[in-house]
C-alpha cells in the first residue's frame, strides 16, 4: 500500500469506529434494537480489528484494540442510558405485578420485576432488572417512583442515578475512544516506518 493509502485508512479507521460503535450502542440502549446493534457492532468491531492487523500484525496492537472495541461497544449501554434518564426521565410510580426468577451458573438469582403505570399508561419496556430496582418476590404490589423516558427509548429505572459515576462513565468512553484512535494511528506509522526501511 501506499503511504497516502495507509495514511488514509488509518485516519478513517481511528476516527469512524469508535463513532460508529458508540452510535450502534445508542441504538442497542433499547431493547428492542439490542441484537441488531450488538451483532452490527460485532461486524463493526472485527472490520475494526482487520485494519489493525492488517497495518501492523502484532499482539501488542491487537490485543489492546480489541479490549477497546468491546469496552466502546458494551461499555456505551448503560452510559447512554443512563444520559438519556438524567435528561429528560420523568418520575412516574409504577406498581410491580409480577417478578421473576432466573439462575445462572454458579447459583446466583437475579430477579426481574414486570411493571405497570399507576394512571394506567403504557409503559414501554415495562420490565425492571434486579440491579435497577428488582429485588425479589416481596416487591409485588409495591408502588414506587422510577424514572421513565418518556419517548419509551430507554427501560425505567431508579431514580437515583450517580451523576458522578455517570460523568466517569463518559470520561472513560472518550479514553477508550482515544487510546482507540491512538492504537490505529501508531499501527499505520510502524507499517509506515516498515515500508521506509524495506524500500532502501
Amino acid at each position: 500500500m501506499s503511504s497516502r493509502v495507509v495514511t488514509r485508512v488509518s485516519v478513517t479507521t481511528a476516527i469512524a469506529t469508535p463513532c460508529v460503535l458508540i452510535g450502534l450502542a445508542a441504538l442497542a440502549s433499547n431493547p428492542d434494537y439490542g441484537p441488531l446493534g450488538a451483532i452490527t457492532g460485532f461486524v463493526v468491531v472485527v472490520v475494526g480489528l482487520g485494519v489493525v492487523a492488517g497495518l501492523r500484525p502484532t499482539w501488542w496492537l491487537i490485543g489492546p484494540a480489541l479490549t477497546l472495541e468491546i469496552a466502546l461497544l458494551f461499555g456505551s449501554v448503560p452510559v447512554v442510558r443512563a444520559e438519556v434518564l438524567v435528561l429528560r426521565g420523568v418520575r412516574t410510580p409504577v406498581v410491580v405485578t409480577a417478578v421473576h426468577s432466573s439462575k445462572d451458573r454458579t447459583g446466583r438469582v437475579s430477579w426481574k420485576c414486570d411493571l405497570r403505570r399507576e394512571d394506567g399508561l403504557p409503559l414501554p419496556h415495562a420490565v425492571l432488572e434486579g440491579y435497577a430496582g428488582c429485588f425479589g418476590p416481596f416487591d409485588v404490589g409495591r408502588t414506587q417512583d422510577l424514572l421513565v423516558d418518556p419517548a419509551g427509548w430507554v427501560p425505567p429505572r431508579a431514580p437515583h442515578v450517580d451523576r458522578a459515576g455517570l460523568d466517569e462513565g463518559i470520561a472513560l468512553l472518550g479514553a477508550a475512544a482515544v487510546l482507540f484512535a491512538g492504537l490505529v494511528i501508531a499501527a499505520g506509522r510502524l507499517n509506515l516506518r516498515t515500508a521506509g526501511r524495506r524500500a532502501r
